[in-house]
This record gives structure tokens, C-alpha cells and sequence, in this order.
């Protein structure tokens, strides 16, 4: 059987009766700066899919230096907030004519280092990375190489670099004013064991919240570790229950309040009727709950929307053109789980 002819620029071109070099304007997404038509270049966009165009990204490299690659780190893709984060980070990449290419660091700055490497081996154009404690210095170095990057979920204060994420402080606060709105004084906190920017931020927007309250003989943080937390989050739950008599428990990730959850209902703890609880992230099992959960919800498109959109951006004009800082809001979700009974 003769082997199907692959579709090359030209053909795309002759089927359109333009030019090779307009085409490959199109595809490379400049239409805009070439001054494109926009109906023209959607023509050339919709010809390239329906003849089933896909560029030589290696002749591409030789060419110009670019794969059209982009390097996405994050921490475990098997977390349901990373696999959404890293899906909407690959359909917006998609729709500016990038690939996404990932890995999971399991929040290991061993991991990360290799990770940065193999991809840099691949010929990425850029990086977005969830980065772990103790990465300050890898991430330092990759912004001083000049190699488009952005930081998502996660930054470092000591860095100059560009980062997407939510107002982590306030969205710690919000919950914690819910409650005390809702007449609870005892309530506490369960973290990370970690001194990444997102839980400082939440654990401070807790603790600030308490005191500016009137309540910092309440305040109570119970910190886990960060790579086997289901243990550390039952000692945590029965130190605070059965010894601090907490009456309100906020928990700053999805997976602590899916363990949360998991270890109350072992110890027949009625929600919200011995404890009120909070959680982050929206999760099916805090609505199939037979107490519905509130939760701290993060825009989390947005979040993933704009590191793409920054590294874009930053991948034209270089790593160290210019600092991006982009800081969403997030929204409290109130159900059953948090109200006074």
C-alpha cells in the first residue's frame, strides 16, 4: 500500500490560493501583527484542520528557535485541582497554537530540577511551573537563563518572577469571617507542613482574621506533611475535637478536607452539629455529602488562563522584559457544613 503523503505548508497554501509564507504567518499565530485579515486567517486555520496539517516542529526549531512547546510542572497530576489546572493550561495553549508537555514533581525540588531539564532538552519555548519548597534557587536560575517562565498556583516572594494565582490571604479570611458571622469562636485551622507562598498566605488571612476578631486565644494551626497527610490530618482532628473542644474546622486544600471528611465520619462526628467545616475547592463529594460543604472556590480558568497568556507574552519579548503578577479573587460557597445549628 503507498504511503499516505504527508501535507506539507504548500498545499495548504495552493488550496487557498496564497502564499506559503501568509499560511505559516496564520499558524504561527501573527496574523494580528502582520495585519491578517481575520476572516482570511480563520480560513487558513479551518483549510490546515480539514486537510489534517501538522507542522514540522523540527525544521520549525532550526529555522526560527521555536518548538511551539510549552513545559508545564506540576505537582501531582492525579490531584483533581492540578489535572483541572493542567487541562484548561493546554486548551488555551491549543487555541494560540502551543503543545503542553508535563510532569509531576510530587512536590520534590529533586524532581523539578530533572523535570526542568528534560523539557529543556525537548526544545520547550517556555515553562509554568507549580514550584515546591526549597526550588527558590532552580527557579532563580531559570529566570536568570532568560528562559520564558511563569510560576501558577504558587510564587516566591524573594523572586522576581512572574506568577498566576488566587489572593490566598483572603480567601482564608473569607471562611474565617463566615464562621465567626455565624456565631463560632473556637475554630482552627489544618495546613501544610510547608513554607510555600499559598500556605503562608492562608495560614496569615486565618490567623489575621482571628485576631482582628478578638479571638486570638482561639487561634489553633495544625500543620501535616505535605506528602502522606491522611495520618497527620486524623492525629490533628483528635487533638483538636477531643482535647481543644474546636467547634469550627477550616481546611486548606481539597485533598486535607477530602481526609478531613473521611476521618470526622470514622469518628461519628455529625457536620455541623459537633463540628462546622470548611473546605477548598470544589469537589462532587462535598455536594454528595449528606451536609453539603462549604468551600473557598478559586477561579481556577482564569488562574490557568493567564499563566498561559503571560508566558505568551513573555516567550515574544523575553523572560526578563517584564514582571507579571496576576492575583485572582476567590469566592465563598456557602452550604449546610458552616452554619450555626
Amino acid at each position: 500500500m503507498e504511503k499516505e503523503k504527508k501535507v506539507s505548508l504548500k498545499d495548504v497554501a495552493s488550496s487557498l490560493g496564497v502564499s506559503p509564507a501568509l499560511v505559516s504567518i496564520v499558524l504561527n499565530g501573527k496574523a494580528k501583527q502582520y495585519r491578517i485579515g481575520e476572516q482570511m486567517a480563520e480560513s487558513v486555520i479551518a483549510a490546515a484542520k480539514s486537510m489534517n496539517y501538522t507542522p514540522n516542529l523540527v525544521a520549525r526549531n532550526l529555522r526560527g528557535g521555536t518548538t511551539q512547546l510549552i513545559g508545564l510542572i506540576v505537582t501531582d497530576i492525579s490531584n483533581p485541582f492540578f489535572a483541572t489546572l493542567a487541562r484548561i493550561i493546554e486548551n488555551r495553549a491549543i487555541e494560540l497554537n502551543y503543545t503542553v508537555v508535563f510532569g509531576s514533581s510530587d512536590e520534590n525540588v529533586s524532581n523539578t530540577k530533572k523535570l526542568i531539564e528534560v523539557l529543556l532538552n525537548k526544545g520547550v519555548d517556555g515553562l509554568i511551573i507549580v514550584p515546591c519548597d526549597n526550588a527558590e534557587k532552580i527557579i532563580l536560575e531559570l529566570h536568570e537563563s532568560n528562559k520564558p517562565l511563569v510560576l501558577v498556583d504558587r510564587y516566591f516572594q524573594s523572586l522576581d518572577v512572574s506568577f498566576s494565582c488566587l489572593n490566598n490571604y483572603k480567601a482564608t479570611e473569607l471562611a474565617t469571617l463566615h464562621l465567626i458571622e455565624q456565631g463560632y469562636e473556637n475554630i482552627s485551622f489544618i495546613a501544610y507542613k510547608s513554607e510555600i507562598s499559598n500556605v503562608i498566605d492562608r495560614i496569615s488571612g486565618y490567623e489575621d482574621c482571628m485576631k482582628n476578631s478578638g479571638l486570638s486565644q482561639f487561634i489553633n494551626v495544625k500543620r501535616v506533611s505535605i506528602n502522606n497527610p491522611k495520618p497527620g490530618v486524623y492525629k490533628a482532628l483528635d487533638n483538636l475535637i477531643n482535647k481543644v473542644k474546636t467547634k469550627a474546622i477550616i481546611f486548606s486544600t481539597n485533598t486535607l478536607s477530602i481526609d478531613g471528611l473521611y476521618w470526622l465520619t470514622e469518628m461519628n462526628k455529625r457536620i455541623p452539629d459537633d463540628v462546622a467545616v470548611v473546605g477548598f475547592d470544589e469537589n462532587d463529594v462535598f455536594n454528595l455529602f449528606y451536609s453539603p460543604i462549604t468551600y473557598i472556590k478559586q477561579p481556577i480558568e482564569q488562574i490557568g488562563i493567564e499563566a498561559v497568556n503571560i508566558l505568551v507574552d513573555k516567550m515574544k519579548n523575553g523572560e526578563l522584559a517584564k514582571k507579571s503578577m496576576v492575583v485572582l479573587e476567590p469566592e465563598l460557597i456557602i452550604k449546610t457544613s458552616s452554619l450555626k445549628v
